[in-house]
């Protein structure tokens, strides 16, 4: 029986699927972080292996036997970068198969192993994608220093500068002052943001508050809808940027993923800007299995991708 490995290994947790040739899911596992710029290369080479263990252990079969295997890594982009994380994969199924980045896992997941683009607008913000001849690009995802605009962490920060301005008089009237308050569980806007200047808050627990943005927009505030608006077009420039340099006409599809949920927002504007939206059509782990059997020289049809997302579905 042919078999097929995928990884999804992020800056959160590290998930593995096992499936056959015809889709059916045998078996999956999680672990830890697996980003190794944030937790360094052993620490994700363990992660990695714990969630492929656990789903071959699932599965009954053994790693080493399957016919293609994909790595999708966060924090892998440049060659040096895979050198160092294929010394600590190939153990694992006696030779790493393929590794490539987070980003072309979801890009493989978003849009089902076609072409198109696929934007990450999640805690940082990122876009990836590939034409039909197999031209690839990819814009943003420099970090939150200097880039990841449209993700939650750089809307909960414009959020808390447009409070500071609301209440200084600077700028208009908003609840996001309130909410930050609430939300941060802190006495003043002044106590929040001593805070963060004291490092108090992790930046995921600052992203968090992104959402607060989204609620205050349902609520009917204008100072938020604005900052949602100019998210939005934030990340249709990485996507305008990526199809310049993949596939220059119209009619490219696009998807919006992450949990900041932009993917009605930017829809919208796609159109305007000659992109067909659509929606994503699984997550990242099957994406790096879709990956993984193409790097097989493989390719599940139609009815194997449908029943890869059926059975995923059912077994999460």
């Amino acid at each position: 029986m042919d078999y097929f490995i995928g990884v999804d290994a992020g800056g959160t947790g590290t998930r593995a699927v096992i499936a056959d040739a015809s889709g059916e899911v045998r078996g999956a596992g999680a672990a830890g972080p697996g980003n190794f710029q944030a937790v360094g290369a052993r620490r994700a080479g363990e992660a990695v292996a714990a969630a492929i263990q656990e789903a071959a252990g699932r599965a009954g079969l053994e790693p080493g036997g399957a016919r293609g295997v994909f790595f999708g890594l966060a924090g892998v982009r440049t060659d040096l970068e895979r050198t160092v994380m294929r010394a600590e994969l190939e153990p694992l199924v006696g030779g790493a198969r393929e590794i490539g980045s987070d980003l072309e896992a979801a890009h493989a997941g978003a849009l089902g192993g076609g072409p198109g683009v696929v934007v990450i607008a999640g805690t940082g913000s990122a876009a990836w994608g590939r034409s039909a001849s197999g031209v690839s690009a990819q814009a943003g995802g420099w970090g939150w220093l200097v880039d990841d605009k449209g993700g939650a962490y750089w809307l909960a920060l414009r959020a808390l500068a447009a409070a500071v301005e609301g209440e200084d008089g600077r700028g208009p009237a908003t609840t996001l002052g309130a909410r930050a308050e609430a939300f941060f569980g802190a006495e003043g806007l002044r106590e929040v943001l001593r805070e963060l200047h004291a490092g108090k808050r992790d930046r995921a627990a600052v992203a968090g508050f992104a959402r607060e943005v989204r609620a205050a927009r349902d609520a009917g505030d204008a100072v938020a809808a604005g900052l949602l608006d100019e998210a939005a077009a934030e990340v249709l420039r990485l996507a305008e940027a990526v199809r310049r340099r993949i596939s220059p006409g119209a009619g490219l599809r696009l998807a919006v993923t992450g949990g900041l949920g932009l993917g009605p927002l930017v829809a919208e504007r796609a159109r305007a800007a000659g992109f067909a939206p659509t929606e994503p059509w699984g997550e990242p782990v099957l994406g790096a299995l879709l990956r993984a059997a193409e790097a097989a020289g493989a390719r599940l049809d139609a009815a194997a991708r449908a029943r890869l997302l059926s059975a995923w579905t059912n077994k999460s």
